[in-house]
């Protein structure tokens, strides 16, 4: 049976991000009137079985840092008297339903340093705010704004206790079955607002005739939630395939087909496109030091290897989880664009990234320019601009430095748009 123990490093947050949400805080016209902020990162591992002191050893060595060892530890290093009401403790960090990136690569550092008892790690944050004597400016306004600028809702939750199991206790949503035979659109009307479906009036009008006329029976609610994603903005070559009919009139061309059509006119140096994880170009030929020479035993002596290479390129945008989660969503796209590149052929050795953002109006602390509205409200559900900016080009970058991949161009718009753009773009070599 598994258990959890925990681990301590402070700081979690550095003095210029923690003034930086103060001054964020104070934008609100909300009282910062804090005296002190302390913070500390918690590390929960799960393991399978007790360690002995080598085991532990490692496992401390891997998380500590080389220096300042005084600043890791097996106990908290903040604490807060429950009595004391001008002292604020508390604890964010991933919703458990999922193992995240970052514990995925922890658990294979353990595994290649002999600790396989190690089979999840999360990280959670800590952090003491004091008010001296003061206890009104903790309200509940204030700590609300405060854990908004300290941890992603999406993907992270307070924590109400220390974490004793990675295991929870959720049954399952029931599937229904959506009455479409009885209440015709009205019925896919209704799922689709219960469930944040997002329907349009095409698919309302499509998905009615298709059960009621075609399939003859009632859709489930797993069914139309499918139906929901399908639809989404990453699955549109659905509806850039489909027919185009203009005035009643069926068109010889599609969207898609259009879009096809100047490559296969004029391929010229295209190799690859769209039949692929990416396009590619002609590239070059070079000689490249490698194995590959005269063989020795089991291996193959290094030597100048010519080789070929053709340059595959790609991009995609990652718009509205970059709008909700900045950080996550561009690791998340960098992580889907870096994928298509590297599958493309036999594979591919990725070379350089692109970054594009296109964001509304940034209203940079102190630096207000006369184009910018202040009355103006972004959506509470919606990350503001500048913090767009700031935590999805750190996402992209980090995500990036994982495989090695610098970001070497890129550019920025501002302007009052809602929804922002984020563009990934991705240049490899394929051999």
């Amino acid at each position: 049976m598994s258990s959890i123990i925990r681990f301590f490093r402070k700081p979690c947050l550095t003095d210029a991000q923690l003034r930086q949400i103060l001054l964020e805080l104070k934008k609100e016209n909300l009282e910062t009137d804090v005296l002190e902020i302390d913070s500390e990162t918690c590390y929960n591992v799960e393991i399978t079985k007790a360690l002995d002191p080598d085991q532990k050893k490692r496992l401390k060595w891997i998380l500590s840092e080389t220096f300042e060892q005084e600043n890791f530890g097996e106990s908290p290093f903040l604490s807060a008297s429950a009595d004391d009401p001008t002292q604020w403790l508390f604890e964010v960090g991933p919703r458990l339903n999922f193992a995240t990136a970052w514990s995925t690569n922890a658990v294979s550092i353990c595994e290649h340093c002999g600790l396989d008892m190690v089979i999840r790690v999360e990280r959670s944050k800590r952090l003491l705010v004091k008010t001296g004597t003061d206890a009104s400016v903790l309200t509940k306004d204030f700590k609300a704004a405060f854990l908004a600028h300290v941890h992603d809702r999406m993907t992270q939750c307070v924590y109400e206790k220390p974490i004793e199991s990675f295991k929870l206790d959720i049954q399952p949503e029931s599937w229904l079955e959506v009455d479409v035979l009885g209440k015709g659109r009205q019925a896919l009307v209704d799922i689709s607002r219960q469930m944040g479906l997002g329907y349009d009036e095409q698919d309302l009008d499509y998905y009615t005739r298709l059960f009621v006329e075609d399939l003859k029976r009632n859709p489930t609610s797993v069914e139309c939630f499918d139906l929901a994603q399908g639809n989404s903005e990453h699955s549109r070559h659905w509806f850039f395939n489909g027919k185009i009919v203009i005035d009643g009139v069926d068109m010889p061309e599609t969207l898609f087909s259009m879009v096809k059509k100047p490559v296969k006119l004029n391929p010229r140096n295209s190799t690859v496109a769209f039949k692929d994880n990416s396009s590619a170009q002609k590239g070059f030929s070079f000689k490249a030091f490698q194995a590959g020479g005269e063989q020795v035993g089991n291996a193959k002596v290094y030597g100048l290897i010519e080789k070929e290479y053709d340059l595959t390129l790609t991009a995609e945008t990652h718009n509205f989880p970059c709008g909700v989660a900045p950080f996550p969503g561009a690791e998340t796209g960098t992580g889907g664009r870096l994928r298509d590149g590297m599958a493309t052929g036999k594979g591919s050795l990725v070379v350089a990234g692109t970054a594009a953002y296109c964001v509304g109006q940034l209203h940079i602390p102190g630096y207000d320019q006369p184009w910018e509205d202040a009355s103006w409200r972004y959506p509470p559900n919606m990350a503001s601009p500048l913090k767009i900016l700031i935590e999805a080009s750190n996402g992209a970058s980090d995500y990036g430095n994982k495989f090695g991949e610098p970001i070497i161009q890129g550019y920025v718009r501002s302007f009052g748009a809602n929804i922002p753009l984020r563009l990934s773009g991705g240049q490899s070599a394929d051999g």
